[in-house]
């Protein structure tokens, strides 16, 4: 069974990060008529792209240690958006699933809000459920009872217990790059010339 790593702080500190939405949708279309007929896939997941900055050997050495552990593709790492450690919501109160979960849902009821607080989450803003990083698509309120329901991208890969925590300081999820591990050079001549290098990547899809 895959190892996972959390992510070292060295490598957190990125000058460039692209997220983008992976799908399997499909959209069929005639070349007779141009009529069209959507297909709903079943793969939702977030893939990446991100550029370190610039490194000094002894910062380099970390880097190439979580390398070493990562074992190329073998094993996983858990990482947050370096971008977006917190939401821009106001995220009061103690969040936890209010209800068992099917894996495929799309939305989340949950308890443990403070109660009657508009934007507890903004649209985008991440959460952590399990091992699974989500983005809320719609604005985020909670109820006089400190309920509120979550519409998520991607949906839920695996289903969630009752009482599962809502992380959102950071939300983190587990991915695997998808990019070679980069060359060092780390020769006593480049002590005091810093380097960076680019790395892709693509969150784990969880299986029971």
């Amino acid at each position: 069974m895959p190892t996972t790593i959390d992510l070292p702080e060295v490598l957190k500190r990125v000058v460039r990060l692209s997220w983008t939405m992976e799908s399997n949708h499909g959209l069929a279309e005639s070349v007779f008529t141009g009529t069209a007929q959507a297909q709903r896939g079943q793969l939702e997941r977030w893939s990446f792209t991100m550029e370190f900055r610039k490194m000094n050997r002894a910062e380099a050495q970390s880097a190439v240690a979580f390398f070493m552990r990562l074992e190329g593709q073998l094993n996983r790492f858990r990482m947050a958006d370096p971008a977006a450690l917190k939401p821009l919501g106001k995220g009061t109160g103690n969040p936890v699933v209010s209800a068992a979960t099917p894996a495929g849902s799309r939305t989340l009821t949950t308890t443990g809000w403070l109660p009657n607080v508009p934007g507890q989450l903004r649209e985008g803003d991440w959460v952590q459920i399990g091992d699974q990083l989500s983005r809320v698509r719609e604005d985020v309120d909670s109820d006089a009872t400190g309920a509120a329901t979550l519409d998520l991208w991607p949906k839920l890969m695996l289903a969630v217990p009752d009482g599962t925590p809502i992380v959102l300081r950071p939300a983190k999820g587990i991915f695997r790059f998808t990019s070679d591990a980069p060359s060092f050079d780390l020769t006593a001549a480049d002590t005091n010339k810093p380097f960076s290098f680019r790395m892709s990547g693509v969150q784990e899809v969880l299986i029971p």
